[in-house]
């Protein structure tokens, strides 16, 4: 935040700190942490449903990028990218039910009723993209089988998609604002930072950098000031290393 905050100092225009921010100074850490997760989510979403739908078109009969070896291989990469996206939100919905929501209950019974139903609607369609992956994975390249299994796939990362964009709108709209209210003191807001660092383990230690990769460069950097705001500088240390592993 300090090097973004000299060089627009030095380069007004177009300003870096406010292009495309939802959040300002007054916003709790953890509504900022929050709306960052759901930025990189997104991102890999996205990415996960275009690759999806290049994989029902070639309907295994044909290899895509020569990077990705035989169709089998690419099914496999695949699996392994979703599974990377799946512990983080995971961690994210955890994060939020054990630390955000209570915090929020606290203030007003209910607050977080329909988000933390949200959570439960979304996890069978989470958990039944990963069992098809893996179904996939054991087809022959190309059948009519695989084909209809890959577009199956591809109709229900749409889904997880609509669902995602859908409920991260509606909690940055009518939920996380509300945050500010609970009048947290900086101390405490920095705590509670620390606690949904701690929550959110694999975010933050191997899957940190597969993270940061869903953020622009101007969110990742605010992330990153984020985390330099935690006491526990030994923990600071360990999560700023991984973006070096």
């Amino acid at each position: 935040e300090t090097l973004l905050r000299y060089i627009d100092s030095k380069f007004p225009s177009p300003p870096l700190m406010s292009n495309g921010s939802r959040y300002d100074e007054t916003t709790p850490l953890v509504v900022s942490a929050a709306i960052l997760q759901h930025r990189s989510m997104i991102w890999h979403v996205e990415r996960l449903v275009r690759w999806a739908e290049d994989l029902a078109t070639r309907g295994g009969r044909t290899r895509g990028d020569p990077v990705m070896g035989s169709p089998r291989m690419e099914v496999r990469k695949f699996g392994r990218s979703y599974s990377q996206l799946l512990e983080v939100m995971l961690e994210h919905a955890q994060m939020e039910e054990r630390i955000v929501f209570p915090i929020m209950e606290m203030a007003d019974r209910g607050l977080s009723k329909a988000a933390n139903e949200e959570h439960a609607r979304d996890l069978p369609i989470m958990n039944g993209i990963k069992e098809d992956i893996k179904s996939i994975g054991v087809l022959d390249s190309g059948s009519p089988v695989c084909q209809e299994a890959l577009f199956n796939l591809s109709t229900r990362l749409k889904t997880l998609q609509e669902h995602c964009k859908e409920h991260f709108q509606e909690e940055e709209r009518d939920l996380l604002p509300l945050m500010e209210a609970t009048e947290l003191s900086r101390e405490q807001q920095e705590r509670v930072l620390e606690q949904c660092l701690d929550v959110m383990q694999g975010t933050h230690s191997h899957l940190f950098r597969f993270f940061l990769e869903g953020l622009l460069p101007r969110d990742a950097l605010q992330y990153l000031d984020l985390i330099t705001r935690c006491s526990d500088k030994e923990q600071v240390a360990s999560i700023l290393r991984k973006i070096f592993e």
